[in-house]
This record gives structure tokens, sequence and C-alpha cells, in this order.
């Protein structure tokens, strides 16, 4: 496909359509290498914009990997369904996976070539802390994170002073190790986009009504009402046209949508409080309703504002701020024609905050009230009333700085909350109803969850009573999660609690109801909450060394850009490089070789690297010692004391993430031998020869020198992170290796 042109592939991707005029040039940028920064109309095509030229260029010109990053887990589902069926019109084999707290496609490493991701997953498997695994295995996903192409999209729902900011940490440290970056949005203001183009060297490019047939013909007249919304309001507008309602707040939209249902028979509500498997079914009803042109009517709230592909006749909103505000009004005449927006106020500005509600207010009614809003007017709009709110956020280092600090503490201990409190202000938890929570036991690994807003959790709980059990999570010693179950008083962020039904109801209609009784979530059996281990068979030291080696080889063309990367870090060839990593993949099991280990797993005849699973068989740590007796085998390659150091750390931290404590250890007679032979075979394959005669061959206890590498320092840090997904990730690919190199 690389041999194919821009506009060729696009035709393809589009049923024969030619690129938008901003697509073709934002396809081209990206080719160049450039970062590229896209503010373009609701509508018009902003991720094939992206992920074209991205399987045009991947493993070539550009990174072997794309990282998508969206706001919420719908839109990633929906994102990740346009960008699969993209890929096959254009007869592309690249795979993608869907990463959120609701699923992880089986791919939690981050294999794919193309992952879609919520923002929250992207900054946690950068920091090496990922959300939906336990920590240990943290640095398989940041070798991913850091030597990617990263997109972000929608950032205008971003958390301004947390996830805007964290994203800018991430963008400005892939901009100083070369890799590109997109960021996209219809409603950036200028302050935004200059502080892109102009500090960070993204090229802009903007699209136009003008370039978009669809959005050329629209023609949509906002009316401002002055009052609020009520059902008669829905009932006077809905007659034979297709009625979007977007509310504020939850409870705001339940109200409505139970007062109009049995009225409008043809009508949905959709909002952030249902399970993911209810509000999808009511998506794709309520898409076939709209989009077959029968009258229908949708209630909702804020999630309509990304991703939600659907038009209407008519759009009742309350009022919002002017970034939320556009990105409802996309939603009229989406396809083109005319429609009707009627903003309503409201008595409480909840969830925003009054100042800038009554600013929108007043801009509505000066200067919007009653006419045509195209793509001018909206850039105005944002502009006047964000622009200088953007320039005070990009100018803020000092907050950067902060975040950037914040991350490295994150990245440091494993916290997850951090990661998450560095993304957005609103905090959630998780939340699930039963009557007999302490009676669950392995079970509440079954149950349903919602994501619910803390502070409403807390502010239900203190006003009602409501009995709160907390869940925590545990590992045995398979790494399967052990759910403790206690009775708590208060809530915290990124937790899971049970609450009993006699305080809160569910149904697939109206989604979590506090207040309401209701009865208990079913249990619904899931396969696999563990992380697969192999199934360990008797195997040999140098089997597994070679058998590892072997998969390492077979790496090297999908990981060939990360590789590339490390070089130009490292100051080495690609080959040496590929040869420093070989070593470490083909020796991270020497701390295996100790007598202590060999002696524990009953090794006889050959020393051993595997043997079948026993409980009763505790060997002593061993990833540490490698790390820790290999740390300066590295001097004839790498003359940097500081790269050694990281080196031994991504073999330490094979089996744990931030592993410190080495145990005494004294290797057995002939393991010199056994190493000689590995690295004979990696000098033959890739011209590199090692320090042997530095192998420490025995210690009393001691430490690695830290938990993890300096995270401000990017270089040092993206090569931990990419030598030791390689380590890792070769380990586990070992056990379907039959030939060795």
């Amino acid at each position: 496909m690389s041999s194919q042109n821009v506009e060729e592939v696009f035709r393809i991707s589009l049923g024969g359509n030619p690129p938008y005029k901003h697509q073709k040039e934002a396809a081209e940028k990206i080719l160049e290498g450039n970062s590229v920064v896209i503010r373009a109309p609701c509508g018009s095509g902003k991720t094939e914009a992206c992920v074209i030229p991205f399987l045009m260029g991947r493993r070539d010109k550009l990174p072997s990997r794309l990282i998508y990053s969206l706001p919420t887990r719908a839109l990633a589902d929906d994102v990740a369904d346009r960008i699969i069926a993209k890929i096959k019109n254009i007869g592309e084999t690249a795979k993608v996976a869907v990463q959120h707290g609701a699923k992880s496609d089986g791919d939690p490493f981050f294999k794919a070539d193309l992952i879609v991701a919520t923002i929250d997953q992207t900054v946690g498997a950068y920091c090496a802390t990922p959300l939906s695994l336990p920590v240990y295995l943290g640095n398989i996903p940041a070798g991913a994170a850091t030597s990617s192409m990263l997109c972000f999209d929608e950032v205008h729902t971003y958390d301004h002073r947390l996830g805007l900011q964290t994203m800018l940490v991430l963008v400005e440290r892939a901009k100083r190790l070369n890799l590109p970056s997109v960021v996209m949005s219809a409603t950036l203001p200028d302050a935004f986009v200059n502080y892109l183009t102009d500090g960070l060297g993204f090229a802009l490019v903007e699209g136009k009504d003008e370039y978009v047939e669809k959005r050329r013909n629209r023609k949509v007249v906002l009316h401002w009402t002055g009052r609020g919304l009520i059902d008669e309001d829905i009932l006077e507008k809905f007659k034979d046209n297709n009625v979007i309602v977007v509310c504020n707040t939850v409870s705001r939209a339940q109200e409505l949508y139970s007062r109009i249902k049995d009225k409008i028979p043809t009508s949905f509500l959709l909002h952030s409080r249902f399970l993911p498997e209810d509000r999808q079914r009511k998506e794709v009803e309520m898409k076939e309703q709209f989009r077959a042109k029968k009258a229908g009517c949708l209630i909702t709230t804020q999630v309509c504002e990304v991703g939600l592909d659907i038009s209407c006749d008519v759009i009742l909103t309350e009022v919002a701020p002017p970034d939320a505000l556009i990105q409802r009004l996309g939603r009229c005449a989406r396809e083109g024609g005319t429609g009707e927006a009627y903003v309503f106020d409201i008595e409480n500005s909840a969830p925003y905050e009054t100042s800038i509600i009554n600013e929108c207010k007043s801009y509505l009614i000066k200067n919007l009230n009653d006419k045509v809003i195209n793509w001018d007017e909206e850039r105005h709009f944002v502009n006047a009333l964000l622009g200088e709110h953007f320039r005070q956020i990009m100018n803020d280092r000092n907050q950067r700085l902060r975040i950037l600090n914040s991350l490295a503490g994150a990245a440091f201990e494993g916290d997850k909350i951090e990661v998450e409190q560095n993304v957005r202000e609103i905090l959630n938890v998780n939340l699930t109803i039963h009557d007999s929570p302490l009676s669950l036991g392995n079970d509440v690994l079954n149950m349903p969850w919602l994501n619910v807003d803390v502070r409403l959790v807390q502010r239900e709980g203190n006003k009602r009573g409501v009995p709160l059990y907390l869940v925590e999570w545990s590992d045995d010693e398979r790494g399967r999660p052990c759910p403790i179950i206690s009775q708590v008083k208060s809530v915290k962020p990124y937790k899971s609690y049970v609450i009993p039904p006699s305080y809160a109801s569910y149904d697939e209609d109206y989604g979590l109801v506090f207040g309401k009784a209701g009865h208990n979530l079913a249990i619904h059996p899931r396969k696999d909450h563990e992380v697969a281990h192999p199934e360990y068979s008797k195997e040999p030291w140098i089997e597994h060394a070679l058998k590892s080696l072997s998969a390492f080889n077979k790496m090297l063309l999908e990981e060939r850009k990360a590789i590339e990367l490390l070089a130009n870090i490292l100051g080495l060839g690609c080959r040496e490089t590929c040869g420093v990593i070989a070593f470490a993949v083909g020796l991270h099991d020497i701390g295996k070789l100790n007598k202590r280990w060999q002696e524990a797993v009953g090794a006889s005849e050959v020393p051993l690297a595997h043997t079948p699973w026993d409980k009763k068989i505790q060997p002593p740590p061993h990833a540490t010692i490698s790390g820790y007796a290999l740390q300066e085998a590295f001097q004839n390659v790498i003359g940097q004391r500081t790269i050694r150091t990281i080196l031994a750390l991504a073999i330490g931290h094979h089996h744990h993430t931030r592993a410190m404590q080495v145990e005494r250890y004294c290797f057995i007679s002939g393991w010199r031998g056994l190493v000689d032979n590995v690295e004979k075979r990696i000098e033959k394959a890739y011209g590199v020869t090692f320090s042997l005669d530095m192998v420490c061959p025995s210690s009393e206890a001691s430490y690695l020198e830290t938990k993890l590498p300096e995270f401000e320092n990017v270089k040092i840090y993206t090569s931990y992170c990419i030598i030791s997904r390689l380590v890792r990730l070769s380990d586990q690919l070992s056990f379907s290796q039959t030939n060795v190199i």
C-alpha cells in the first residue's frame, strides 16, 4: 500500500469518493513525518485523515504502531468499528484492538498495530502503570506507548487543566524523540492551536464547510429561548421530526424521559450510567430509527457530544460552554440540509462553572440568536469565550511541570490513582448492586460494573445512609485476582464498591437511579479474568534461552521501528542494538543458574529453566539476580553507565516491574559454558561480543540501583521501556517456538 498515492487510497477507503482537501493535506504532512493538529468541523472525516496515512507509512516512514486516544469508552468502541471497516475496504491486514476499562480485546500488552484507547489507558500504559493489568506487568505496554505514533482525538473534551496538560506532556516527549503525534478537534481555540504550531512545531491543517459537501449545504438556525426546558417543548417539536434533547445532568435526562416516553413510543434515553451492553443495544436501536428517517426522540446528556454519528431535524439543548454546545449542535442536520436548534436556560449551572455559563448566555443573545450557525461562527464563538482561558493554560508551564512530576511519581510507585488524577478532575468509582456483598466471594469478579462519579456516590451515601462495601484486589501465587470485600464509611476514587438494591435500582430503560429500590444485578460468568500464564513443562535452561532468542528474531520486523528509535538513543547501529537486546533476551534467566534455584526445582541431569508448576516448589527469585549479574557485561558495546543500568533493570524486571531486591546467589559449576554457548549464537547473528568476564559470579544480598529509571529523562525512560517489553515478550513467545537461531 505504501506505493499507492494518498488520493488513491482514500478513494478506495471512501467507496470511490475523493478525500476532502483537509484529509489529503493532513495525510501528506503525516507521511512526511510531521506532527499535525487537525481542526475541522464535526463529521468531516478527521479519523480517516490520521489513520489512512498511518496505514500507508507504518514500519517505513512512521512507527509500527498507532495509539489512538479518545475521551470515552463508547467513543473508543465506535471509532474502532469505523477503523476496522476502513481497513477492510482497503484490503489491509493491520490488527485493531480496543483498550478501556470495560474491554481490552485480548490485547492488554498493546501488541496490535492500531490500539484505540481511552486517554487514561494511554497515560497509564505510558507510565508503566496499566489500569487494566496488574502493575507488575506495566513495562510491557509501556514499551509500546513510548515508541508509538500518538493520536489524541476530541481533545476539547479533555479536562483543561489535567488531561489536556497531560496530553501536552506526552506529545512534547514524543517530539523530543522525533515521533509524530496528531491532535484533533472541531472546537480548538486559536490559543491552543498556536501553542502546538509555534511552540512544538506542529503543522496545522484546517477544514472548512466549503470542503465538505454535507456541510456546504447545511443551514442550522439557533434560537435562544430564555427559559427552562419542559416536556411540552419536546412534544411540540417532535411531530414528524427526529429530535435530540440534551440535558446537562443524568437525573434531568431521566426525569424528562419519564414524562415523554409513553407519549413518544420511539423515544430513547442515553447517558453514562448504563451498563456497556445496554448502552450499546440502545445506541444500535436508536441509530436504526434515526438513520431510517423515521420520527424518533433521543433524550441524552454530554455523551452525545463526541462520536454520536446521527443527525436530527431539531435539537433542544440546555445551555452549556461553547465547545460543548457546538458539539451538540453538530448532531443537527449532520448530513446537510436545514435544522433548528433551541437553547434553553438552566437554574443550576452544574456541572459547569457559573461564570462560563453566564458568558455563554450573553454571547448567544448578542451574537447568535436567530442566526445560521456555520463553521466561522463556531470558531468565533470558541475564541471569544475560551481563547484567554486556553492562553493561560498553554502558558502555565508550572502546571505542566507539576503534572510531569506527578506522572513520574505514578510511574515510580505504580500508582493507578495518581495516573487517573492527572487525566480528569471528575473522579469515578466502579459500582455494582447486590444485597449480600460479603457472600459474593469470587463471584464479584463476574458482577456487571457501572462507572459513576465518586461525588454522586458519596452524596447519595450521606443523604440516604447507603451501606458501602469496598472490593479490594490481591493476587494469589499464580497472579489470579482474589477479591477482599469489607464494609466502609467513605468513598475513594477509582475503587470498586457494592451497594444494596434497597437504595438504588438499575434497569435497561433508565439505567442507574439512586433513591429507588431495585434488585441485584445479575452475575454473568466471563472468560479469563487473569493474565494467561504458560503451562510449564520440564525445560532445560539452554533450550529456553535459545527459544527466547528465536522468538526475538521473529519479532524484529514488527518491532523494527522501536528498535531504530532505541538505536538512535543508544548511538549504535540497528544491528548492534539488536545484538544488545538479544543478549538481554538470551541471558534474562541467568539468575536461574543459581545453585539454590536449581536445587529447589530438583534439577539433576541438566540445568533447568522451567518445571511443571507445583505450589510446593518455591524456588528463590531469579530475575533481579539476572539483572544484577549482567549489569557490567555490556561494557564492550556500551560505555555509558546509565544505559548499562537500564539494561540491568530491564532484565531484572522481566517478571515484576519495579523489583529491586537481589537475594544472595552462587552460580552452579558449568554456568560459564552455557552462557558462552548463548553468547556465540548472538555474535554469529549480530556481530556483537560482550564482556562475559564482567558477569558477577556470586554475591551477597543486594539491590538493583533503582525501582525505575528517571521518568523525566525521556530517552532513558523510553529505552528502558522498549528493552523491557522486548525481553518480556520474547520470554512469553518462547513457549510457542520450535526453532532456534
